[in-house]
């Protein structure tokens, strides 16, 4: 089974699409809304139900599915196979700080794909208002990426990927998995928030005291995606 963990704004949903072209539609599992990253009492017992849920369908998702992808922290599907490679992509922590910023300002009204609740991410959000100093500091949100990782550790995943190298990890997907993943598409979301964000250094000092664990896993990311190229190299 392939684990894709769909980190926020690192193209996850350009990766979705180009998985479900390339296994199938009715082979990808799309599996959202945990509230993953929302680090919240009630938001965090959705979790704990859904991720024991989840579990009691393990025969059911090893007939049906050849991949699973989604917002959800690693964890939920540790052990529940006989045989799983986990992937993740990764981004700088400031463009990905506000890249989240900017879309979740951007929605007025968001529903979850499995029961038509408000998310209570966006209920806070229009409630709040959060310029974006206020979202840095707010305690939902620490070290975003992290947060999805759950106990996994960058040298768990079979594959590192890397939004500033989308088109060269797909490419390290298709040697590792022999599976062409085509051409690097983006999905509209990714297209609209293309170019970089500018950061001032003000900025960047207070994102780095708020999202520090952020910072050093996009870092092993960084070192673990060079090895890979290397040893494809090597290969080669």
């Amino acid at each position: 089974m392939l684990i894709s963990i769909h980190l926020p704004k690192t193209a996850g949903n350009s990766f979705r699409e180009a998985l479900m072209r390339t296994y199938g539609a009715d082979r990808v599992f799309r599996d959202y809304g945990d509230w993953a990253g929302f680090d919240e009492p009630f938001a965090n017992r959705r979790r704990e139900m859904r991720h024991a849920a989840m579990r009691a369908k393990r025969d059911e998702l090893l007939q049906s599915y050849e991949v699973i992808h989604g917002h959800f922290v690693a964890d939920k599907y540790l052990g529940l196979f006989p045989h799983a490679d986990f992937i993740a992509f990764f981004r700088e922590p400031c463009q990905q700080v506000i890249s989240h910023w900017t879309f979740q300002s951007s929605l007025s009204v968001r529903v979850s794909d499995v029961n038509k609740e408000e998310h209570a991410e966006v209920k806070y959000w229009r409630e709040l208002k959060p310029s974006l100093e206020e979202y840095v500091r707010w305690p939902f949100y620490r070290n975003h990426q992290s947060q999805f990782m759950g106990s996994l550790s960058v040298d768990d995943l079979a594959v590192v990927g890397l939004y500033e190298e989308y088109p060269r990890s797909l490419e390290m997907l298709k040697n590792s998995f022999g599976r062409d993943l085509g051409q690097p598409h983006y999905a509209e979301v990714t297209k609209r928030q293309a170019p970089p964000f500018e950061v001032s250094d003000e900025l960047r000092r207070t994102i780095k005291k708020n999202f520090e664990a952020d910072f050093e896993l996009y870092a092993q990311a960084k070192e673990q995606f060079a090895r890979q190229q290397r040893m494809l190299q090597f290969a080669s």
